[in-house]
């Protein structure tokens, strides 16, 4: 999902001592835990806003919301999609995460190329430079990252969309996997596309074996045809390249699967979709690796703890509590 994830150092570092505290939300004990299992934490991760002092912050909010311990759900972060240069400039962050909360561990989303550079560059390895920062910078902070590159490669809008380059795909996507391993062997790797059809077979792109961890899918609930059970049984579970799509394929390649964004809200306020995505969890957690819910307004209303989404967000509470 596409958002403004832009961010400067400016009154960073100053106030970086405050994210010791919470931020100011309504907590509400919730009734009863979810059958999530007895690492049930995994499936509470979240990417949420940058704050006034970075992120974590932030998280630690998200946690007390969901009456869970500090440090207990995965960060999510996107490490600089604007240049080129941003691969160099932003190695801070990960640093500024560490030096916030040192026992967080985060899911890294990183470009598979600038929007005007071909894959078939990365693939030949003119960026290689590049990347070396990045996987330089988390590794000195996130040595045991889950890191995603490229991901919703078979949709239009994104600056590695793979329809007619798919071996520059898979030969970039294997490359930048190799750089990030030569800076730590602790690292974890998602291939996710964005769910359903969308704008090209995704199964298309998978860069193989060796270089997945995980096989992902970012997954919203999405305006169409029918009422929200209806939308849930066409548009996610049974559409081609859905849920019951991703299980057979990460199961067929033995692979656990991830969830590295999913969220309510384009097409309003819809506590079924909660449930569902919840159930879901519950009946395959044996075979997911994590799920990170996207609590930031993107291209629509997806944040769940602010009260817009409310039938949403009480359902949330109550099911992915701790």
């Amino acid at each position: 999902m596409a958002t403004d994830r832009r961010i400067t150092r400016r009154g960073v570092l100053a106030f970086a001592a405050l994210a010791l505290g919470g931020p100011s939300i309504a907590r509400a004990r919730p009734s009863a835990r979810s059958p999530l299992g007895p690492n049930s934490a995994r499936f509470a991760a979240a990417f949420v806003n940058w704050g006034e002092t970075g992120r974590e912050h932030v998280l630690q909010g998200w946690e007390k919301w969901l009456d869970r311990p500090r440090s207990s759900v995965l960060g999510v972060d996107f490490y600089g999609q604007n240049s080129w240069e941003d691969f160099h400039r932003l190695d801070w962050v990960p640093g500024l995460w560490k030096k916030l909360n040192p026992a967080r561990n985060l899911v890294w989303s990183v470009p598979l190329t600038i929007t005007g550079t071909p894959l078939a560059d990365v693939a030949g390895g003119a960026h290689d430079a590049e990347f070396e920062a990045a996987a330089r910078g988390i590794a000195a902070s996130h040595p045991k990252a889950i890191i995603r590159p490229g991901w919703e490669m078979n949709i239009s809008s994104m600056g590695w969309f793979a329809k007619g380059h798919e071996d520059d795909y898979i030969k970039a996507f294997r490359r930048v996997v190799g750089i990030f391993r030569r800076h730590s062997t602790g690292f974890k790797f998602d291939w996710c596309p964005g769910w359903g059809p969308q704008d090209m077979p995704a199964d298309a792109t998978y860069p193989g074996d060796d270089v997945v961890d995980h096989i992902g899918l970012d997954v919203y609930d999405f305006k169409s045809d029918g009422n929200a059970a209806e939308r849930w049984t066409n548009s996610c579970l049974k559409a081609p390249f859905g849920l019951e799509w991703q299980r057979a394929f990460a199961r067929s390649h033995r692979k656990l699967m991830s969830y590295p964004e999913w969220g309510v809200g384009q097409a309003g306020d819809n506590a079924v979709f909660v449930q569902q995505m919840h159930d879901w969890f519950a009946t395959n957690q044996a075979a997911i690796a994590y799920a990170a819910y996207f609590d930031v307004d993107g291209l629509w209303p997806t944040q769940i703890d602010n009260g817009r989404l409310p039938e949403s967000g009480r359902l949330f509470q109550k099911l992915f509590a701790g």
